[in-house]
């Protein structure tokens, strides 16, 4: 990686100076940690075992924290339990961080910024990061698993490790937790078979990255919820995110209100009756005509000629979205050729915008 890129990066991320930073490493499991002094030592436990098959030393950075105007006492009696050495893992690294405006977010953010403030230009092409939650136990072969897919794809900026969540403790939360496994799997299939890029499952508790992928793609916006998926949308277009098919991560079911939206909130509103909203066919074969038709030799010369080629939903969708001014802007800094275009083109319409799309095509009539 450029010397100036990689400073740019620094000065963007700026992380305290008294935190610990895992010098020397080049791999890194980033783990924030709020109130799960219960669930953190099987997780523990499961890392260990993970961690004597890993192909490369790996760092924890667990990053303890809680919101403002929350009780610290959990987080300081893990940090007891750590420093008494009744919790320990080879390669840990606790990061003590109060009062984080966005929590979570904030945290993972923290963590990975840790990490890679520890690195040089020379090395962070290197690196790899995985993104864990400290309610979600590994299988044996996580670290070996992920090494051995992210060498294969030499390319890849990212990958999603297949994930299963752990039994839930009544039949009616079991149901539920199921079917919004298959909501997720079903949701990111259709969106693949569409041809959208963004097809991914976003699991905070389910990535890995390289270093150099996360620095390009600006690294984890620090939100109070969604940051697994902003995050992913970014890496799609820092070398693209593939799923890994064998089952490495084990997240919690349980119910949640934490954050405002994710599997915890998911389960309470199906355990109250409310299925989660699915896209209708009609708006995937709407979004699939759009992406065939950009896809299609000189579509994209001209916002023009894409809108001539695509159905009026489309159509509606993109003028709203202010596309012919923005393409025209584009188009004014990109190469001329097929490829550059359409590689721009996914790039401005992205995950969030395909979500937007789905929504708004379903809504039309209401």
């Amino acid at each position: 990686m450029k010397d100036s890129d990689f400073a740019k990066y620094l000065r963007r991320h700026p992380t305290p100076a008294e935190f610990p930073r895992p010098d020397g490493f080049r791999r890194a499991v980033v783990i924030p940690a709020w109130n799960e002094n219960d669930e953190l030592p099987a997780v523990f436990a499961s890392l260990e075992e993970a961690l004597a098959c890993a192909p490369r030393s790996v760092a924890t950075v667990l990053v303890v924290n809680h919101p403002q105007g929350a009780d610290p006492a959990p987080s300081l009696e893990l940090l007891r339990r750590i420093g008494a050495g009744e919790l320990r893992l080879p390669g840990l690294f606790p990061v003590y961080a109060p009062d984080l405006k966005n929590g979570v977010g904030d945290a993972r953010a923290l963590g990975i910024d840790l990490f890679l403030a520890a690195q040089t230009p020379e090395s962070v092409d290197d690196t790899l990061i995985w993104s864990l939650d400290a309610d979600s136990p590994v299988e044996k072969r996580y670290f070996a698993a992920t090494e051995e897919f992210m060498a294969n794809h030499p390319g890849l900026g990212a990958a999603t490790p297949g994930f299963s969540h752990r039994t839930a403790p009544t039949p009616e939360e079991e149901r539920a937790i199921r079917a919004y496994e298959a909501w997720m799997r079903g949701h990111a299939a259709a969106l693949r078979a569409a041809g959208s890029p963004y097809g991914f499952i976003a699991l905070g508790s389910a990535i890995v990255c390289r270093g150099s992928a996360c620095i390009r793609a600006g690294g984890m916006k620090r939100r109070a919820a969604g940051e697994d998926f902003y995050f992913l949308q970014e890496l799609v277009k820092c070398g693209g995110v593939a799923e890994i098919p064998e089952v490495l991560v084990h997240p919690s079911p349980r119910l949640s209100s934490r954050v405002p939206f994710g599997t915890g909130p998911a389960m309470r509103k199906m355990l109250a009756g409310e299925a989660p909203e699915s896209s209708s066919p009609e708006a995937f074969a709407l979004l699939a005509a759009l992406l065939a038709a950009a896809a299609e030799p000189g579509a994209l010369d001209s916002a023009a000629e894409l809108m001539r080629r695509i159905p009026a939903a489309a159509r509606e969708f993109l003028e709203e979205e202010g596309f012919g001014e923005v393409w025209r802007r584009i188009l004014a800094n990109q190469p001329r050729t097929g490829a550059a275009r359409l590689a721009a083109w996914h790039r401005w319409f992205d995950g969030l915008k395909t979500l937007r799309l789905l929504h708004r095509y379903d809504r039309r009539d209401r």
